[in-house]
């Protein structure tokens, strides 16, 4: 509460009360006129604590598959799964994080499944500073994992990625590994889960919901796609509506990034309310057409969207050379946080145009968009943060209170005001529905309480509101950068990273290295960080000798002009060093495994780390609180992994880093 009234006062607002000066009387009034019609008449349950590994709680989803409860947490920045016995009934928990959760899943705001449970999309309220340790440089977007139930763990259907989501089908691959990067046994280690793609145009994330069997056609888009990887996406640092579609996902085994459609809504302005989740949910009934609605808690507002609506305008990336800060031709300030507004980067629309991308090849394709159909369904919700939706109602959680609003699809107007117990801090919903009953589920991230209530299908279900998009005949602009002339060759392969990235070979004995710009290799003597260290005719030092050099030290080399870069660490495939977080948090040191070719690490006090992180929480064993997980933040907690994925023999690592084209300066 102390938040938001701070947020209203910067605003110029008086500080209101803890109701916020809600028409109270007016509700209570509607409430009896419609008693009848009310919702939910039972009285919620708790079901999960802190002591179930809940820590901040910021979204709940339910997997359609396993039929598990998976609360994401911004505290340890990973997942609690919640294995349930019923609906009210948790039987065991297990965690999972990424590795290298620190870009993966840092300060988590939501996550979504696909509807067939193959995926799980997170969201993340990050500017990516690797917990700290580097600037943040905005490189930061949607993760997404492939999370169909697979021989104790989670992975991929079968074959393919495409797979159809079979539970533990014989030709099932098991994506869940140790920290040594090898199949995970949940019952007896910790485990954690690998990305199979990430994209980094949207910083600051707060809310996510994925679009079943969504088409992506038009714009720079040729031909017509149906992925099933489409996720809206509440953006907070230029607070927009996204829309991503992954296309086709890099998997585990690669780091290849050039084919993805991002379109960046401009006209539909969200404002971030830090620490505040701004939550998403699509939701129609069939036969029907259904909307995106979307709580925008900084504004007191409740959006109703058509997903079908836009239209194409121009690309989103910047294609004057004055606009990317690496290049000869910028001027300083002339772009903020990724964002180009002034001289040739501003538009006649009035809108600039951004520089931070994934890839720069030609399949990659980076959108703006506009003449949305939205509508302002409601604005009776104090602070809305959560939201569901089910039979023509949108339930939405008011983040100060603890109450979830009950609003009808049609005109908005409130059905009814449900009180969770649980006071400040309610945050994701997430509702799953039978034939005539549906559990409502709730997290609230200030008491670390996961709760449920069910409720009856109402008798009536309201038709959907009318969202008209306005008049709109713009022609889009097709014009895109011209990376063939201001990167040189090879703008359009796979963006690579040299494991000497992450080493210093001076000591070794190392006169000359080999640098690439622009596309061209050139000779140089003398040390130049992430350059590959050769000898005096250019032959490149061998894998064998590249690893017995010391790992780069220079992690903080703030000299203004060009900081360290930790991402291509990261991408070279470190998972132990210096400059990134240690994953073994209080019982490290790590040692990285890179130099034996696997992607892993190993922990100083393995012993303990175990134990620490792979207890589970049985509901029949009495005191759950014997579980005792690490207490450095940047600890791992029990879970995912995000792979450092070496490539090939020779240890090139794919790179999703434009960074090495010039964009953003290693």
């Amino acid at each position: 509460v102390a938040q938001v009234q701070n947020h209203r006062a910067a605003r110029g607002a008086t500080t209101p009360s803890v109701c916020f000066s809600l028409p109270t009387m007016r509700i209570v009034a509607q409430l009896a006129f419609t008693a009848a019609a009310q919702v939910i008449s039972e009285q919620p349950a708790i079901i999960a604590t802190a002591e179930h590994g809940l820590k901040a709680p910021r979204d709940v989803k339910m997997h359609p598959v396993s039929q598990e409860l998976w609360v994401g947490n911004m505290a340890d920045h990973g997942v609690t799964i919640l294995k349930m016995t019923d609906a009210k009934a948790v039987d065991n928990t297990m965690r999972l994080r990424d590795r290298a959760y620190y870009h993966y899943m840092p300060n988590m705001s939501a996550l979504t499944f696909s509807a067939d449970g193959r995926t799980m999309t997170t969201c993340m309220e990050s500017q990516n500073n690797y917990s700290h340790v580097q600037r943040d440089n905005n490189f930061m977007g949607p993760t997404i994992y492939e999370t169909c139930p697979c021989d104790g763990g989670y992975g991929r259907g079968g074959g393919t990625m495409n797979s159809t989501c079979t539970p533990d089908a014989p030709d099932c691959k098991q994506l869940t590994v140790n920290k040594e990067g090898q199949t995970c046994d949940s019952r007896k280690e910790a485990c954690w889960v690998i990305h199979s793609d990430m994209l980094h145009e949207g910083p600051l994330c707060m809310g996510i919901a994925h679009e079943d069997k969504a088409v992506t056609e038009g714009g720079l888009h040729q031909g017509m796609n149906m992925s099933d990887t489409v996720v809206w996406y509440n953006e907070g640092l230029n607070q927009h509506l996204m829309r991503f579609d992954f296309l086709t996902m890099h998997g585990v085994e690669q780091l290849d990034h050039r084919t993805a459609n991002i379109r960046r809504y401009w006209d539909v302005k969200l404002e971030r309310l830090e620490g505040v989740p701004g939550h998403m949910v699509i939701g129609g009934e069939t036969g029907q057409p259904s909307l995106l609605y979307i709580a925008d808690p900084a504004q007191g507002r409740v959006l109703a969207i058509d997903p079908k609506s836009g239209q194409f305008s121009r690309s989103a990336l910047c294609v004057p050379a004055e606009c990317f800060p690496a290049h000869d031709e910028y001027e300083e300030g002339t772009c903020v946080d990724g964002y180009c507004s002034k001289g040739a980067c501003m538009n006649e629309d009035g809108y600039g145009c951004h520089h931070i991308i994934t890839e720069t090849a030609d399949s990659f394709e980076y959108e703006l968009w506009n003449c949305t159909a939205q509508l302002v369904l409601s604005t009776e919700v104090p602070r809305p943060s959560g939201i569901a939706y089910a039979w023509g109602h949108v339930f939405v959680g008011d983040f100060d209170s603890g109450k979830i609003f009950v609003l009808n699809r049609q005109t908005g107007s409130l059905v009814q005001e449900f009180d969770t117990g649980t006071g400040a801090g309610l945050a994701g919903l997430d509702i799953v529905a039978g034939s005539t009953t549906a559990n409502l589920y709730f997290v609230n991230m200030n008491t670390n309480q996961t709760g449920v209530v069910q409720f009856p299908k109402p008798a009536n279900i309201p038709e959907p509101a009318a969202v008209v998009a306005p008049p709109c005949n713009a022609q889009g602009d097709t014009s895109r950068p011209r990376f063939n002339e201001t990167h040189g060759p090879g703008y359009n392969d796979p963006m690579i990273i040299h494991p000497a990235f992450g080493k210093d070979c001076t000591s070794k004995g190392a006169t000359h290295y080999l640098r690439t710009e622009n596309g061209v290799q050139e000779l140089v003597a003398g040390y130049h960080p992430g350059t590959v260290p050769a000898d005096s005719q250019g032959e490149e030092w061998t894998r064998e000798q590249l690893m017995e050099c010391e790992m780069r030290t220079d992690c903080h080399r703030y000299d203004g002009v060009a900081p360290m870069n930790a991402d291509a660490i990261l991408m070279a495939g470190y998972l132990c060093h210096p400059c990134v977080p240690d994953p073994c948090g209080e019982y490290g040191p790590c040692s990285d495994l890179f130099h034996q070719g696997k992607p892993g690490f190993t922990c100083a006090n393995a012993d303990a780390y175990t134990v620490s992180t792979t207890t589970t929480i049985k509901a029949d064993e009495g005191d759950a609180g014997s579980t005792t997980a690490p207490t450095d933040s940047n600890t791992t907690t029990g879970v995912s992994t995000g792979t450092s994925g070496v490539a090939s023999a020779g240890g090139v690592v794919a790179l999703m880093l434009v960074g090495v084209r010039g964009l953003l300066v290693v």
